[in-house]
């Protein structure tokens, strides 16, 4: 386990207990780090005091959503041949139409406000999941 000590604003990490006897013999003194939520939260030594703060959050553009979520532009034209070849046959697929609402919400927020954001929505279903099913229904 580390235990911090302080000197002067320095810090220093040690685990050995001799080392931190010694250290303290030389007016180190212990500097624990104050309780906060690492999936959250960071913790920084900063200009000889402990400084929580949020982790900053992730922005993406609608684009690069999309692309995360697994919906580059080749599986969204990839989407549009199964649609209409659904549709040449008097099908649907309850996947492809969830992955058609979700991509169509996206646009619309896009154009409502076109900054990258970090509350995007997440797709419906995997790329993988809607073809297959989309093939199956064919």
């Amino acid at each position: 386990m580390k235990t911090y000590l302080t000197l002067d604003k320095q810090l220093r990490s040690e685990t050995d207990a001799a080392i931190i006897a010694n250290l303290e013999r030389k007016g180190w003194v212990p500097a624990p780090q104050p309780a906060y939520d690492p999936v959250t939260q960071q913790c920084e030594w900063v200009d000889g005091a402990w400084v929580v703060t949020p982790i900053p959050l992730t922005l993406y553009t609608a684009e690069q959503w999309l692309a995360k979520e697994g919906y580059g532009a080749t599986q969204l034209v990839t989407l549009l041949n199964l649609e209409a070849q659904l549709a040449a046959a008097a099908k649907t697929s309850p996947a492809l139409t969830a992955v058609k609402a979700w991509t169509n919400n996206l646009l619309a927020a896009f154009v409502a406000d076109p900054a990258p954001r970090a509350d995007w929505p997440p797709a419906p279903h995997t790329f993988a999941a809607t073809v297959t099913e989309a093939y199956a229904l064919l």
